[in-house]
């Protein structure tokens, strides 16, 4: 039988997707980013595993007249995934941290580029074997820029499933590694120039030109940029028309970049960069691109760098000890940069050994960077080799190290400690009176015992109707508004927590909530269930899109007579949204009349035990299913919190049309909760898995 050549290509999509989600799951069992079993299957399916192994099905699972294919379709979800991490780079995040964020970040990239530069001063001689094309000084800048790197997307996702994010040590990582890699990027681009011009004076003009660009981005495309989210709001739901134009300026300012000479990706990154941060614009492109980059390109990116990287060319002990080299180099110049860096600045040793750990984080960002410079000729197959091993090892190591140097305990006294000396605000947003005075009770609780530290938003909207938009009157019923709120403003003054009443129509519910959420930086969302249009699921409609478009937690309450919730279940499971679930029963708890159980459902893969506390019951369950395990406690407690997953049957989709157990044959009350993680799985699972 014939194969075509669109066959052998979908014969590979099949096979790489298959393999890099297998291993991304072993990974993940692992404790593991993602991004370390997705790198490991790319490189299982080159010839360092599959091509010695069998060579005569990687030959022909891998035909030479394909890779071209496979190459154009990587470079493509590259350049999306640059996009995207600059869609996630918020300047709001280099404002305000002061001269420790400035010094870690610049330190950390300087020693490792010294170090980078002078380590290539032992491996030019040995592994740079076309010294007439790979020229020393880019090589020198090339391996220096390699040694700075940090991954964003992989320490924010791993700062966000660790709950590091609320602590000083996660506030200074995640903005050095902002500073740090807007650095290393324009560092990068500087390289790719020097490399593609060949001589010093092209470069300057490269640079120029690169220069120049910038400025019109800034100064040209995002104020046009601002003007086009102006017009989405206007426009209601209308957002084919607009995702294609935002895709076609991707390709022309990538086109652009290339042109000038600094590589496709900058300009994709560039642009992703100058878009308005924190907008409902952002908020569409980012959830229309994110899952296919993730889910479907970058994972052929991660095959086609594994067919790039050849270990069997490290054949002899020589080239196993440089490999090692490179890795106590990069080692030593970005965690021991970072961590001396922090102790200069006031940190203690253990929060500076934990930022030093952070910031070595590599993974995806570091193939993206050695691919540029194996396609651009400055190292060669063999350091290449080296590099990948230095950025799966450096990655890999750094979740057991963090567990040693910053041990959960320590987070969540931290989180605690940085908690109690921060206003914690609750968006209480109200569709109907009668929703009103359950959200009031569980607001009024949350907040209650904060000392006047809390603050409760009451939100009720109107959404707009055909009158409003034939007459462009968007008009609210002051009266109505206020009966609404009323109680959860009354809830929240016997608790002595300041409240504020917002009000007005809208024209897209689900957007507005989570434009209000941001705009008041609320810590968590509480709203009601409201049964979608379609399905019967409580996870569905207006609820699904608030919970996947809220930059905030967000809870939502089955009310069947909440009353005073004395005695409150929390199933475990050890995930981030089980955890905010016991964070929000400890805070319900501090009335002193309130009891919580934690109900751990331990199997033959035993997640983290709960955290043992004085005021918490710790009751452990063995091999029983966990929906049947939380059901058997039915009638025995006031309110179930339980975080949203697959373990409990709870997914939030669109339609929501699955079945959802818990919540059908629940007696009580429950408050569904899921934790917002600043890069879903997207970048995330990509980048380190977001």
């Amino acid at each position: 039988m014939h194969i075509t050549p669109i066959l052998m290509l979908l014969v590979q999509l099949a096979v790489v997707l298959g393999a890099c989600r297998l291993m991304g799951a072993a990974a993940i069992r692992l404790r593991q980013p993602r991004v370390v079993g997705e790198m490991l299957a790319g490189i299982m399916l080159g010839p360092s595993l599959l091509g010695w192994a069998m060579p005569g099905a990687w030959a022909f699972l891998f035909p030479a007249e394909t890779i071209g294919l496979l190459n154009a379709l990587a470079q493509l979800g590259v350049i999306l995934f640059l996009f995207l991490i600059g869609l996630e780079l918020d300047p709001a995040l280099l404002r305000g941290r002061g001269r420790s964020a400035l010094v870690i970040s610049h330190v950390s990239i300087v020693a490792p580029l010294l170090l980078g530069a002078a380590l290539t001063l032992l491996l030019y001689p040995l592994v740079f074997n076309d010294t007439q094309a790979m020229r020393f000084p880019a090589a020198a800048l090339f391996m220096g820029v390699a040694m700075a790197i940090t991954a964003f997307p992989v320490l924010a996702r791993i700062l966000g499933e660790r709950g590091l994010l609320k602590t000083p040590v996660g506030a200074i990582s995640i903005t050095c590694a902002a500073i740090g890699d807007v650095t290393a990027w324009c560092l990068l681009a500087f390289v790719v120039a020097i490399g593609r011009a060949g001589a010093l004076q092209p470069a300057i003009l490269t640079a120029g030109l690169t220069l120049a660009y910038v400025a019109i981005m800034l100064v040209v495309v995002r104020p046009a940029l601002r003007r086009l989210q102006t017009i989405y709001e206007r426009g209601g739901r209308r957002t084919h028309g607009l995702l294609a134009l935002v895709l076609l300026m991707v390709l022309l300012s990538s086109a652009i970049t290339e042109l000038i000479g600094i590589h496709a990706l900058f300009g994709a990154f560039l642009l992703g960069a100058v878009m308005p941060k924190g907008s409902s614009l952002v908020q569409l492109v980012t959830q229309k691109l994110e899952d296919f980059t993730v889910a479907f390109l970058l994972p052929i990116f991660f095959a086609y760098a594994g067919l790039r990287t050849q270990i069997g060319l490290l054949d002899s002990v020589w080239l196993w000890l440089l490999t090692l080299l490179i890795i106590l180099v990069a080692c030593l110049g970005k965690f021991g940069g970072s961590m001396l860096a922090g102790r200069a600045v006031g940190m203690g040793w253990r929060e500076s050994a934990a930022v030093g750990v952070l910031m070595n984080t590599r993974g995806l960002i570091e193939l993206v960077i050695v691919t540029i410079g194996l396609q651009l000729g400055v190292i060669s197959d063999a350091v290449f080799a080296m590099v990948v091993i230095m950025a799966l090892v450096t990655t890999a190591m750094t979740t057991p190290i963090l567990d040693w140097i910053y041990p959960r305990r320590t987070i969540t006294a931290e989180v605690d400690q940085e908690t109690a000396q921060q206003e914690w605000t609750v968006l209480a947003a109200v569709a109907r009176p009668q929703s009103g005075a359950g959200l009031g009770r569980i607001a009024a609780m949350l907040c209650g015992g904060d000392n006047g530290k809390s603050r409760v938003y009451a939100l009720t909207l109107r959404p707009a109707s055909a009158d409003d938009a034939i007459f462009g009157m968007l008009r609210v019923d002051e009266t109505a508004a206020a009966a609404t709120v009323a109680p959860v403003v009354s809830q929240a003054q016997q608790q002595k927590t300041p409240a504020e009443t917002i009000s007005f129509t809208s024209r897209d519910v689900a957007s507005d909530i989570a434009r209000v959420a941001r705009l008041k930086r609320a810590d968590l969302v509480l709203m009601g269930f409201h049964k979608p249009l379609l399905g019967g699921g409580i996870l569905g409609g207006t609820v699904h899109r608030v919970l996947t478009g809220a930059d905030a937690d967000v809870a939502v309450l089955v009310d069947r007579g909440v009353g005073q919730a004395r005695r409150v279940l929390v199933p475990w499971a050890g995930s981030a949204h089980d955890r905010l679930a016991l964070e929000l029963a400890r805070r319900l708890s501090r009335q002193g009349e309130t009891q919580v159980t934690v109900l751990h459902v331990r199997q033959s893969e035993s997640p983290d035990p709960p955290p043992t506390q004085p005021n918490l019951t710790v009751m452990t369950v063995e091999d029983l299913p966990p929906v049947d395990a939380v059901l058997a406690q039915a009638g025995k407690f006031d309110l179930l919190v339980m975080g949203i997953g697959e373990e409990w049957g709870l997914a939030s989709q669109l339609l929501g049309c699955r079945a959802e157990r818990i919540a059908a044959e629940w007696p009580g009350s429950l408050l569904l909760v899921r934790k917002f993680e600043p890069m879903q799985e997207s970048a995330s699972s990509a980048a380190g898995s977001t």
